[in-house]
């Protein structure tokens, strides 16, 4: 009887500490790697990261890479230095559907976020890359968002 309590009480507190867990602490990104810890922190699996050779390849001076965070696609840009990285951020129109001259018919609403020397680019909804994004990079500088605002 008394060791059914006490396992009824480890339960009680297990559950308290996965509850009022809020993941890990999420860095400041401003770097591949650090993104990629940002995304893991906030419980999201990386499940690809590769080199962005054809899609969206040439929209700024860098070629990006493609991470695909728990079946979201996150595009990021880490350029040699923090002023190359605003020079090609104010290129990006408001709405982040135009980049200097560039069209770009996303597939939904960007949202464009800038650390440092990266900028990330994120064309969804899921509210968990929202707002990791949000805290790893800051608030974002253009695009808005999956309610079209």
């Amino acid at each position: 009887m008394l060791r059914r309590f006490y396992l009824s009480i480890l339960t009680v507190f297990s559950v308290l500490v996965v509850a009022c867990s809020g993941g890990g602490t999420i860095e400041a990104a401003d770097s591949y790697d650090s993104l990629a810890a940002a995304l893991e922190s906030a419980g999201m699996k990386i499940d690809n990261r590769s080199e962005n050779g054809f899609l969206f390849a040439n929209i700024f001076s860098v070629t990006g890479i493609e991470i695909t965070a728990s079946g979201e696609h996150i595009l990021a840009f880490e350029f040699d230095t923090p002023e190359e990285a605003s020079k090609q951020a104010s290129m990006v129109s408001e709405d982040g559907f135009g980049i200097g001259l560039k069209y770009i018919n996303w597939g939904d609403t960007p949202q464009f976020y800038k650390n440092g020397n990266m900028i990330v680019v994120y064309d969804g909804s899921q509210n968990l890359v929202t707002r990791t994004l949000a805290s790893a990079m800051g608030d974002k500088f253009a695009g808005g968002t999956s309610d079209g605002t």
